[in-house]
């Protein structure tokens, strides 16, 4: 308690003290006016000639600036130098550009500067804006320039004696594309389609985050979460994990999580953005039911060298990008843990909630039960010596303006060596998986209102676990679980304007994918029990589909898409009809509304090897005819969106039905001694409420979720889902104070369902169980807190360094988070060898350096 009452305190402060940065809104508003407002709130001195700041006129909406960048946005607007002196005082000058041709470059609806514009000359020279988007260039002969940048519409210009504004427009592909900036906090934002976008260079400081991991921001988005604290477990809208299609620069991931899940296996500085859509799914996307993660490392050929080192409690990691030329550059990111060399606090942590799998076990009755275990390992009589890292990189070559090729690579690999040893008997499991991937990109733009887009990628998965029991320093069994995806693919897309306002989508896409299986079990003892099974499925997909959008003057939007897909594993065509819309009733409120269907050819096998660990080793298959149906999800949403005064209010309510679930894909609790096919119905309602005072923001999300499967071979009519959690709950702030960041955040959520013991035989070890998830886990709840320092070691190269320090579950509250039973049939019954328990993370603190250069 003593550290909540110290961060309530901080923040208070904080808050009482954040008035550095400000809003401002003028319209046309004289310069003179302007100064003498910024002098008063900052107690400061403008020194100028008054003839020099006459006819001078300001344009600006913006929040949450210091009082640098409101220079910065006055110098773009005005064409003059306001250069600070000394802490109370800035000189207003002339520009001074001797035989030169100068100007700034601005967004024409907002007035603010676009830095990193191409500005090219008659003669071949070329140079770039800079933060402020100013720009000098030599003059020629004809004194005629082009000036372009990615998402605004390229034009020509006449320079003139003294220092011009130039404004771009977006082009319309872009307009009117963000309904909502900063929808939760800084750097994600809700665009008009309803998917949310997150920039992690934009992004805000988080509760209890560091660095900015991607798949852990966006679960503060309400209708997204994790059950096991991780992100490679993320749900949305009650969907499993393994129904999300999660893209990286166009290449398919099959394992999205180092450290068992706890971290993205993607460099937090490569993930440059996100496009995540929850429902209203455009029509390009397809072969999942769920949730879109579309990542992307960025497709800029930046103006100059940008590089940064860091390391936090877990791993080191750093990146760079260069421009070898204005038309070519290469970035390349990379990260690892260490681990297996040093162990931090954060490690053992983590390291506790991963391989900590027993409890005390409890009937329906909540008497203790003794289950028979001979494996309760110990930190004295266990060893684990795990490591990740991951590598990518992106080579980009734009020779001309309408034309762009991306070539983008990604290697990340896990490994995990876990020996148990107890009286006489040894223990040794050994997990490695990969995730390997290509992709090309060629993207042409054919006219101002038509481009191409044509995509080859190529994505492998491995994973491979083997576990190995010595009696006496002697082989006594051995068991191999391999599984291997091959997925290759074209996509080609094809974008329109077809009218004003109005944008039509269409494309193909193949993809060819194979998916190997291979079970090995040995026992030299035992030979009639030995096992060899190879399996190898494969899948030919053909997919056609078309999107046509209208955007209305009031910013009112609808979509209609529909695609259709063979797959050749199945031998049927699937149609997928989607609408999509929301009108804006007002400038501050709009209706939304989408419906939906979507299939998906693969899913994952939920088993329990027989090693130590006794983790998840979760098998992917493809659908076929027989064993493993294809999963169907129909989905119709429908909410209201409210923003206005910095308050934002969005409520969304939603019917979820999926087919084709198996007991197997969705790891009952209870041992399921056969495949059984099922269904499963989700209705849900999301609530996001946002307000922002200056530089501090308040956000609270609420999540009502219903899942009900119906199994009718295993029980009778409904009963809840395994990942139905009913009530979900968070509210964070966070606050900025000049160069410190601060964040804290309190989450709660109901507990998981699981099914009771009804009826346990300590002698014979019988089991008999109740109704299917019909009791809870105790309710989980924590308390997330971060805090960030941002300074600048190099002025003049503009080098920057950043220390961080976090905290999760502040007052350490370990629950349990799942509960799976492991048991044989006999013949005279189910005996019960293990229940296998999941706890949640205790105190996890952190701490981050980084350098940017």
């Amino acid at each position: 308690m003593k550290y909540v009452i110290f961060l309530s305190l901080l923040f208070t402060i904080a808050i009482g003290n954040a008035q550095k940065r400000q809003s401002y809104n003028y319209n046309n508003t004289s310069l003179n006016e302007v100064i003498k407002q910024v002098e008063t709130q900052y107690n400061i001195c403008f020194s100028f000639a008054i003839d020099l700041i006459q006819n001078k006129k300001i344009t600006l909406n913006v929040e949450d600036i210091d009082l640098n960048e409101l220079l910065d946005i006055l110098e773009s607007q005005t064409s003059l130098s306001f250069e600070k002196i000394s802490n109370n005082q800035i000189i207003v000058a002339p520009k001074n550009t001797d035989n030169k041709i100068c100007g700034y470059v601005l967004d024409k609806d907002s007035k603010l500067p676009i830095p990193y514009a191409i500005i090219n000359s008659s003669t071949g020279e070329n140079t770039f804006t800079d933060s402020k988007g100013f720009f000098s260039i030599n003059k020629t002969e004809d004194n005629i320039y082009k000036i372009n940048n990615q998402g605004y519409v390229s034009i020509d210009f006449l320079g003139k004696e003294t220092c011009q504004q130039v404004f771009l427009t977006a082009s319309n592909e872009l307009l009117d594309a963000v309904v909502i900036s900063g929808y939760v906090t800084s750097g994600i934002d809700r665009k008009k389609d309803g998917s949310i976008d997150v920039t992690s260079n934009s992004l805000g400081i988080l509760p209890g985050l560091v660095t900015p991991d991607l798949l852990q921001s966006i679960q503060l988005i309400p209708g997204i979460n994790s059950l096991n604290e991780s992100v490679s477990g993320i749900q949305i809208r009650g969907g499993s994990p393994d129904q999300n299609l999660i893209l990286f620069d166009n290449i398919k991931l099959f394992n999205t999580g180092h450290f068992y899940g706890m971290f993205s296996t993607l460099n937090p500085y490569a993930t440059q953005s996100a496009n995540i859509f929850k429902s209203g799914t455009s029509a390009v996307y397809g072969d999942r039911v769920s949730g879109i993660i579309d990542i992307s490392s960025g497709e800029d050929i930046p103006s100059k060298t940008k590089s940064g080192l860091g390391f936090d409690g877990i791993s080191v990691d750093g990146y760079i990008k260069t421009p070898l030329s204005d038309k070519l550059a290469v970035y390349l990111f990379a990260r690892r843990s260490y681990g297996d060399v040093v162990r931090s606090p954060t490690y053992d942590s983590y390291a506790e909630k991963i391989f900590r799998n027993f409890g005390i076990v409890r009937d329906i009755n909540g008497d203790i039960i003794n289950v028979p275990n001979d494996d309760e390992y110990t930190v004295d009589t266990s060893s684990d010596d795990f490591s990740f890292h991951d590598i990518s990189s992106k080579v980009i070559f734009a020779p001309n303006d309408n034309n762009k090729f991306v070539l983008s690579s990604l290697y990340t690999r896990n490994e995990l060596d876990f020996e148990f040893s107890d009286d006489g008997e040894t223990k040794d499991d050994e997990v490695a998986t990969e995730n390997i991937g290509f992709s090309f990109k060629w993207k042409h733009i054919s006219s101002e209102t038509n481009s191409e887009e044509a995509t080859l990628y190529f994505s492998r998965y491995n994973s491979k676990y083997i576990t190995e029991e010595f009696i006496e320093g002697a082989l006594d069994e051995t068991n191999i679980r391999n599984n291997f995806i091959t997925d290759i693919g074209l996509n080609i897309k094809s974008h329109r304007n077809i009218g004003k306002r109005q944008f039509l989508t269409f494309g193909y896409q193949i993809s060819n994918s194979i998916v190997d299986i291979n079970v090995y079990s040995f026992e030299p003892s035992e030979p009639e029990d030995n096992l060899n099974i190879k399996d190898r499925d494969k899948n030919l997909k053909n997919a056609l589909f078309a999107e046509y959008n209208y955007n209305a003057k009031n910013s009112s939007v609808i979509g209609f898409g529909l695609r259709a897909v063979h797959y050749s594993s199945l031998g049927d065509v699937y149609i997928e009809p989607r609408i999509n819309a929301e009108y804006a009733l007002s400038e501050t409120l709009r209706i939304k509304a989408s419906i939906e269907r979507r299939h998906q050819p693969i899913a994952q096998i939920v088993e329990f090897d027989q090693g130590e660990l006794r983790l998840d080793n979760n098998t992917w298959r493809l659908s076929n005819k027989t064993d493993y149906p294809l999963l169907r999800s129909d989905q119709i949403s429908t909410g209201l969106l409210y923003d206005n005064n910095s308050w934002t209010i969005d409520v969304d309510a939603y019917l979820k039905k999926l087919d084709g679930l198996t007991s197997y894909t969705d790891g009952f609790s209870t041992p399921q001694l056969q495949l059984t096919k099922g269904k499963s119905s989700i209705k849900g309602i999301d609530i996001l409420l946002k307000k922002r005072v200056n530089n501090y923001r308040i956000w609270a999300g609420y999540t009502f979720n219903e899942i009900r499967f119906k199994f009718p071979s295993i029980q009778d009519g409904y009963f809840p889902g395994n990942n139905d959690i009913t009530h979900s709950f968070r509210i964070s702030n966070t606050v900025t104070l000049n160069d410190f960041e601060l964040s804290l955040g309190w989450q709660y959520r109901t507990g998981e369902p699981y099914t009771p013991i009804k009826n346990f035989d300590s002698e014979t070890t019988l089991v008999e169980f109740g109704d299917i998830n019909s009791v809870r886990l105790k309710d989980y709840h924590r308390l997330d807190a971060s805090a960030i320092y941002n300074f600048k070691i190099n002025k003049t190269k503009n080098w920057k360094a950043q220390i961080g320090v976090s905290a999760l579950n502040v007052y350490n509250r370990k629950t349990p988070i799942s509960i799976v039973y492991r048991s044989e049939d006999e013949g005279s019954g189910l005996e019960l060898q293990q229940v296998i328990q999941r706890f949640s993370l205790g105190f996890t603190p952190n701490i981050s350096f980084r350098l940017f250069f």
